[in-house]
Parts: structure tokens; C-alpha cells; sequence
């Protein structure tokens, strides 16, 4: 009896070791936990209307592109925090390393609808992500997917990486032995953390960190978050786009509400203050796609950062991620006097600004007529006293629109 009981701790004992030998151990992030973007040797560099919320640094190399782009948060280059997150991402890329694979032996050509649930999952060469690529927590938290990739990554244009059954952000991580880029318009989850150059494309969105022991920075319009809440609703578009005219149009669209009261957009100029636009009654429970478009007449001149407040009956609320747009500064022009006799005067701040000023007969007939040159401007001041009395449209053409006034000459 004393034996069988033996070999029952035993056989139990072992079950247990061979449980915990394929564990998935998580990094320690340390100072680089706080990084939606880092990298400890290598420059970073911004092209466009980029926003990052998380901070964003670099141990040792050049940092340019911010502005245009905006980071919502702070900024270390070459200082004492960058320093000890450049030790501590060498030690996360290590702790990762050192994670046994799993049973399940992957292709280097992920996606397409491939579902995955946890585990280590290790890929011995150079490996892309096309379509969407799945990864299911089995409604488990705490559940973790560890990559391990033995050479570079690359998502294809529009490609995806979703997290259902509730997995956690968190707890998604891709280690990574060479270059990593994600594609226009792609989306990506989790911490990678690479041994190369990290390369997001226009327009790609990157919900995790970006972490390099080696490598630069490179950005073209994307938006960054490291840590984005869980939505009160399940939101599958928010995009912001210029409209007709000098407006920006607002969408959105969800697939699932619960509870759900309103819709607030909010924007900003530089990611820290920002203001009520509009609020939009939330379907309040729904099952069913529905969308919602608003269009802001009054956007700023500059770049525009909006988001989404999503508020529940119980006042209860969520931040959507932040699109930026940019428009230009709106053409000051006026002509001056009028009613006007003889001499017409163009009042503008921005000369070089302005290509083309036209004066147009109630027959639609130009009337007059100045081009800008590339090494002259308009004049200032000129004669109409050859214009017979009566209504005329002047119409002012520059890098800011176009302007109309109604001009009356007059005996």
C-alpha cells in the first residue's frame, strides 16, 4: 500500500514539474514598461501626423518628427530613465528568449483567420501576419502568448492582430530576432520587443510598445497606445477624414452595446486639453452594427487630435484611441475700399500665400485678373477705374481655399 502511494506522489509530482517546465514566464519591463516607443541604441524618426500616448525615447541616437507628431507623455533621450530602460529591454528580450516552446509547431505564414490559443509559440525564421491573426484567451485574463520569432516580422496592408475571449493586452508579447514592420493601415497587439529596426507604415496602428535593443524608430502617421482601456461598447471603426468644404467628418461604428448612453467627441491640439465638440445618443442596447457620423464645421488650422468619450447610464466611461487631422490655416484675404471708386487694395497677411486674384462680372466674365509667379506677388493696390458701375465678385485663390466677396464700383 505504502508503495502505490508512493508512486502516486510520484506520478503526481511529475505532472507538476512538466506543468510548470512549460509555464510562460513574463519580462520585466521595468523603466521601459511606461514606453509605448523605445529604443536603446538607434535614432527615432516622424513623419506626418503621428500620435503617441505613452512616453517615447531613445539611450543613444537622434530624435526628429515631434512636432508634427504629438506624444501624450514624456520624452527621454539619453537621460538617466532612457539609460536604465535600455538595461531593462535587453533583460525583457532575454527573459523572453529563455521561454521553452510549445507542442504546436507554427508556419512562418501566420493569419488568414488562424485562431491560437495560449502558449509559447516559437517561428525559426523570418515570418509575416496577412489577414487577421486571432488570438483566443479562452476567457482566462491572466492568460499569456509569448512569439518567439528567429528572424524578422512583417504584417501585411490591413492586416490584424485581434484579441477575443479576454485576452489581455498585457499579457501579449512578441519577441523578436530582426527587423519588424507593420503594414499601411495594419493593426498590431502586444509588447514587441525587437533586435532590429521597428518600422510602422502610413497609417499602421500599434496597440502595445514597440521596444528595440538595437535598431531605429521609424513612424509615417500611426497612432501608439500602450495601454488603451476596455471600451463600455464594442467599437469596431473610429475614423476621422477630411469632408467637404473645411470640415472634418467624425465615424464610427459598433457592433455590440450594453448599457450605453452617450457618445462624446472631444478635441484637442496637443493631446492634453480638450474640449466638448458634440455629443450623440448611444443606441443604448444593441446587438447589431451601428454606425454614427458627425462633421465638425470649426476644426482648428493646424492638426486636430480627436477621440471618443463613451459613456454608460451609469455615467461610467471610456476613451476610444486618437485620430489626428490637419488642415491648413485659413486664407485671410479682403479687398478694400468698397464701395470703391478707382483703387482696389488687396489686405492680406500672407502675400506669398495667394496665387490668384480674379474680379468677375455679374455675366461670369473675368474682368481682371492677377497670377502669383514663383519669384513675384500680387499687387497690393490697383486700378478698376476702367470697370463700368455695378456688382462684382472678387475671388481669391491661395494655399489656404479660396475666398469670394462681393465688390461694388461705383462713378
Amino acid at each position: 500500500m505504502i508503495k502505490i502511494h508512493t508512486c502516486l506522489v510520484a506520478i503526481a509530482t511529475l505532472f507538476s514539474v512538466s506543468h510548470t517546465s512549460f509555464a510562460q514566464t513574463e519580462p520585466d519591463l521595468g523603466a521601459a514598461s511606461a514606453f509605448s516607443l523605445f529604443t536603446a541604441v538607434g535614432g527615432v524618426t516622424n513623419q506626418g501626423t503621428t500620435v503617441v500616448t505613452g512616453d517615447v525615447g531613445t539611450g543613444a541616437g537622434a530624435f526628429n518628427g515631434f512636432p508634427p507628431g504629438i506624444i501624450v507623455g514624456e520624452t527621454h533621450i539619453a537621460d538617466d530613465i532612457a539609460g536604465q530602460a535600455a538595461t531593462d529591454v535587453t533583460s525583457a528580450y532575454a527573459d523572453l528568449l529563455a521561454n521553452p516552446c510549445g507542442s504546436v509547431v507554427l508556419s512562418t505564414s501566420m493569419g488568414n483567420g488562424q485562431e491560437l490559443t495560449p502558449g509559447v509559440y516559437c517561428l525559426g525564421a523570418a515570418t509575416t501576419i496577412t489577414g487577421n491573426l486571432i488570438l483566443n484567451g479562452l476567457e482566462d485574463p491572466n492568460a499569456v502568448f509569448i512569439f518567439k520569432i528567429d528572424g524578422a516580422l512583417s504584417t501585411a496592408d490591413l492586416s490584424s492582430v485581434l484579441l477575443i475571449n479576454g485576452t489581455s493586452l498585457n499579457h501579449v508579447y512578441w519577441q523578436i530576432n530582426g527587423q519588424f514592420d507593420i503594414g499601411a493601415n495594419a493593426i498590431f497587439r502586444g509588447t514587441a520587443i525587437t533586435n532590429g529596426a521597428i518600422n510602422l507604415l502610413e497609417s499602421a496602428s500599434l496597440f502595445g510598445r514597440g521596444l528595440s535593443i538595437a535598431g531605429a524608430i521609424n513612424l509615417q502617421s500611426n497612432i501608439v497606445v500602450n495601454t488603451p482601456g476596455a471600451l463600455p461598447v464594442t467599437l469596431t471603426k473610429f475614423l476621422v477624414k477630411k469632408d467637404e468644404g473645411r470640415s472634418a467628418l467624425i465615424a464610427w461604428a459598433t457592433t455590440e452595446e450594453a448599457n450605453s448612453d452617450r457618445f462624446e467627441i472631444e478635441r484637442s491640439m496637443d493631446g492634453r486639453a480638450w474640449q466638448l465638440v458634440a455629443s450623440l445618443n448611444a443606441k443604448g442596447e444593441s446587438k447589431v452594427l451601428a454606425e454614427y457620423v458627425y462633421t465638425d464645421k470649426m476644426p482648428e488650422a493646424g492638426i486636430n487630435l480627436y477621440r471618443l468619450k463613451m459613456i454608460d447610464q451609469d455615467n461610467s466611461f471610456a476613451y476610444s484611441t486618437i485620430r489626428s487631422i490637419e488642415f491648413e490655416a485659413g486664407l485671410r484675404a479682403a479687398l478694400y475700399p468698397n464701395p470703391v471708386v478707382n483703387q482696389l487694395t488687396l489686405d492680406t497677411d500672407n502675400n506669398g500665400g495667394i496665387d490668384r486674384l480674379q474680379l468677375i462680372n455679374m455675366n461670369g466674365k473675368i474682368v481682371y485678373e492677377q497670377v502669383r509667379s514663383d519669384s513675384s506677388k500680387l499687387l497690393t493696390s490697383f486700378d478698376v477705374s476702367f470697370l463700368s458701375p455695378g456688382l462684382y465678385v472678387g475671388r481669391i485663390t491661395g494655399k489656404g481655399g479660396t475666398r469670394y466677396q462681393k465688390i461694388l464700383k461705383v462713378n
